[in-house]
């Protein structure tokens, strides 16, 4: 495990990076609804590349390289208000689209992504790393909450089109000092 921790590194994609970053998550998305885990559908990811490619320019998505095979990815916000509409503070990190290339998964490289992402919280001085995933996805919740993360409600958040309403479980972990 060591060698594979001191091996991961995290970069900023870049707009030439788009079609590979879609690519893994479609990936991920056929495999979730081939076990019939309810969080992404396949061809979503297509159809919103124009979201993503302004994700890539604003610096949010992470690239997860292991030597220089794209093994995972994950996009980190500073503000979230259509799933966190109560929280008022810049306190903390909002996690998105945390994926691990399939082959990869059993690396322990998504903890150490939302390690990564911890570190970015203090680093900006936020005290938290908050998250969700679909309420009826018992799986990731699962993972969240070994993975530290404290449950911390269910809401209804409404998306710009063609999303629509979502019902999310929302979670967060304490990663700095409290104020």
């Amino acid at each position: 495990m060591t060698q594979h921790m001191t091996s991961l590194h995290l970069v900023p994609a870049q707009e030439a990076d788009l079609g590979r970053y879609i690519d893994l998550l479609e990936e991920v998305a056929d495999w979730l609804e081939s076990r019939g885990i309810e969080q992404w559908r396949s061809g979503d990811f297509c159809r919103a590349a124009a979201f993503y490619a302004e994700s890539i320019r604003q610096g949010e998505v992470q690239l997860a390289l292991f030597d220089a095979e794209l093994v995972g990815t994950l996009r980190v916000l500073v503000r979230e208000p259509i799933v966190w509409p109560d929280i008022v503070e810049d306190d903390a990190v909002y996690v998105y689209t945390l994926a691990v290339r399939r082959g990869w998964r059993a690396h322990g490289f998504g903890g150490q992504m939302l390690q990564w992402a911890a570190e970015r919280a203090v680093l900006f001085g936020r005290r938290f790393v908050r998250l969700d995933c679909m309420a009826s996805n018992p799986f990731l919740a699962e993972y969240y909450v070994r993975a530290g993360f404290t449950e911390r409600g269910e809401i209804d958040a409404l998306f710009p089109p063609p999303v629509g309403t979502l019902r999310l479980k929302r979670y967060e972990k304490s990663v700095g000092p409290m104020k």
